[in-house]
C-alpha cells in the first residue's frame, strides 16, 4: 500500500484485517519508501495513490512492473480527474477506483483484480469492458 495520508492507510489496514483472505505485506508513505519495501519484500497485489510527495504513482507502477511484471496494481485517487484511469491502464495497472468509492465497490475491486480480472472507476476507461452504473459514477469490470 503506497498512500501519503495516514487515514487512508489506517482505513486499508483495518479492511485487510477484517478481510481472512489478505495480508498487509507493507505500508509505504512515499514513493522512496515503497522502492525500499519493495526491493526486500515483493507483495502478492499493490495498491498505490496517483500523486505523493515525492512524484507520482503513475510512473512508480511503471517501474515497479519492471520489477515483478506479473504484480496486480489498482490505483486510487481522491481527485475526480477523467484521465487517471486510461493513465493508470498506460501504466499497466489492472484498475483504478476512486477513493470516494464504498468499501464493498473497493473489495470487489481487489476480488476481480485478483482473479485475473481489471476494474477500473471513471468514464474514460471502459472500452470493451462491462459497465456497472453506481450513483455518481460508471465502472468499468473486465474479467481475464
Amino acid at each position: 500500500m503506497v498512500d501519503d495520508h495516514g487515514i487512508i492507510r489506517g482505513v486499508f489496514l483495518t479492511l485487510i484485517e477484517d478481510t481472512p483472505d489478505l495480508i498487509m505485506s507493507w505500508m509505504a508513505p512515499s514513493l522512496n519508501e515503497a522502492r525500499a519495501s519493495l526491493s526486500k519484500d515483493r507483495p502478492d497485489f499493490l495498491v498505490c495513490d496517483v500523486w505523493l510527495p515525492d512524484g507520482n504513482g503513475f510512473d512508480f507502477v511503471r517501474e515497479a512492473l519492471t520489477l515483478a511484471p506479473d504484480l496486480p496494481v489498482l490505483m486510487v485517487s481522491a481527485h475526480n480527474d477523467k484521465t487517471y484511469p486510461e493513465q493508470a491502464r498506460a501504466a499497466g495497472a489492472r484498475g483504478f477506483i476512486s477513493k470516494a468509492a464504498s468499501l464493498e465497490q473497493l473489495l470487489e475491486a481487489i476480488s476481480t483484480i485478483q482473479q485475473g480480472g481489471q476494474w477500473f472507476s471513471g468514464s474514460s476507461a471502459g472500452r470493451g469492458a462491462t459497465a456497472h452504473g453506481l450513483e455518481d459514477e460508471v465502472l468499468y469490470q473486465r474479467t481475464a
